[in-house]
């Protein structure tokens, strides 16, 4: 059953952390909550989750309107940051213990338990407590134990955050291969895009308590709505522009070749990767000379900074393979980009 967040305004004093919010979430999907700090992401999982009373709005499973539900009686796994596993109780107590409260029997506790650890490749961890386990053995048992009661729907708080960057990498895969086998609606808090690029089938990009756009990774990256989508979702050159009279864009003393209009826009965007570099020549569309600011490697990628001469107050940053010789500082060049690359932000 698809999940609506139905028109959810939540303050705190004068903060309005959630302003007249409304969502689907997809049965069976991933959606991940991505945004920068204060943007009401965990407030708006937690509304969901019960664990916050929303001033006005609904909450909807299907046709049944959960706004009134106690949390315990939501049937929702809750995975947090903090793993937050009982520190007396070994790996498999604490799989058993949201069992143990809905009255499952200690056979079926413990079969259930025993599966779960084999989910998430912690079986040999059983008898474990918390602190001799790692972080991501934690947090491992922190699902296991969420999934443990076949809920209706996962929500997920930050769960990698606390984690190393090795870690966190491989549990991601994980996590997303456990919700598409179990094919539960899934809702996860995050605040790093590359997560959510890589995990969610549907992005959910807020900003101060309100929606800013609602899409797949590649929509959200090919055709960002508006400059703060833009410069969240992925790196991008940002670029002031006006309009000439004959339909292009004024950037500093050169004119750009667009495929629509700027429609009063200011600002276009050029992700980084749809800029090729090369000699002079000939010109072609939207060929500007550059001069190298300098280089970043960053292994399998490069980084160069330019700055154009037809706007030497502004810079581009131009992605390129980490194994192909870049430009150096100070030399000549001249930047290409095809007009189509170019996203007009509102």
């Amino acid at each position: 059953m698809d999940l609506d967040v139905r028109n959810i305004t939540k303050t705190y004093g004068p903060v309005t952390a959630l302003n007249d919010l409304s969502l689907t979430i997809p049965a069976g999907s991933l959606t991940c909550f991505l945004g920068p700090s204060g943007c009401g992401k965990t407030t708006l999982l937690r509304v969901i989750a019960g664990l916050e009373t929303a001033d006005s709005g609904h909450i909807m499973l299907g046709s049944e309107d959960l706004s009134d539900t106690p949390p315990s009686e939501r049937n929702f796994g809750v995975v947090f940051q903090s793993y937050s596993l009982f520190p007396n109780l070994t790996a498999i107590r604490n799989v058993q213990y949201g069992l143990e409260c809905r009255g499952w029997s200690r056979a079926r506790r413990r079969e259930r338990a025993r599966e779960m650890l084999d989910l998430v490749h912690l079986g040999d961890q059983a008898d474990k407590l918390p602190e001799q386990m790692s972080g991501g053995q934690q947090q491992r048992i922190a699902i296991a134990r969420a999934l443990a009661p076949e809920p209706s729907l996962l929500l997920l708080d930050e769960p990698l955050s606390a984690l190393d960057a090795k870690v966190r990498a491989g549990l991601r895969g994980e996590i997303r291969n456990i919700q598409q086998q179990f094919g539960i609606t899934t809702v996860m808090v995050t605040h790093d895009q590359n997560e959510a690029l890589e995990m969610a089938d549907q992005i959910v990009v807020l900003r101060d308590g309100e929606i800013e756009q609602v899409g797949t990774a590649r929509d959200l990256y090919a055709h960002p709505k508006t400059q703060f989508v833009a410069d969240f979702i992925g790196a991008i050159n940002l670029l002031p522009v006006s309009a000439t009279p004959d339909g292009g864009a004024r950037y500093g003393e050169a004119t750009l070749s667009l495929t629509g209009a700027l429609d009063g826009a200011t600002t276009l965007g050029l992700r980084p990767e749809a800029i090729t570099l090369g000699g002079s020549g000939e010109p072609g569309e939207n060929a500007l000379t550059c001069t190298v600011a300098g280089t970043r490697f960053m292994g399998n990628l490069q980084h160069v900074d330019l700055r154009p001469d037809c706007a030497p107050g502004q810079s581009l940053t131009v992605e390129m393979n980490g194994l192909v010789q870049a430009p150096g500082a100070g030399e000549k060049i001249v930047a290409r980009f095809p007009s189509r690359a170019l996203q007009v932000l509102r």
